[in-house]
């Protein structure tokens, strides 16, 4: 389907994503969302779509860690805790 909104996890790579995320053991999420955000500040060139995407949806869980930050919606089928 693509992109189906404009939210952070509104397109299949996020939503592909977060499906990876919902299945890494408990432990490793924190490692999971590091990877994915330094790879996309790693781009020293051309950032790509799709890598650009995960990192999206990966600031859009921390920042909902924060004080005061917006509750993630997370795809339907995907567990958010």
């Amino acid at each position: 389907m693509g992109t189906w909104d404009v939210g952070p996890f509104d397109n299949d790579t996020a939503a592909d994503w977060c499906g990876d995320l919902d299945e890494t053991a408990p432990e490793g999420r924190h490692g999971l969302v590091r990877d994915t955000l330094a790879r996309a500040a790693g781009t020293t060139d051309y950032l790509d779509a799709g890598i650009a995407d995960q990192a999206i949806a990966a600031v859009a869980l921390v920042s909902a860690q924060c004080p005061g930050g917006v509750v993630a919606q997370a795809p339907a089928g995907t567990d958010p805790h």
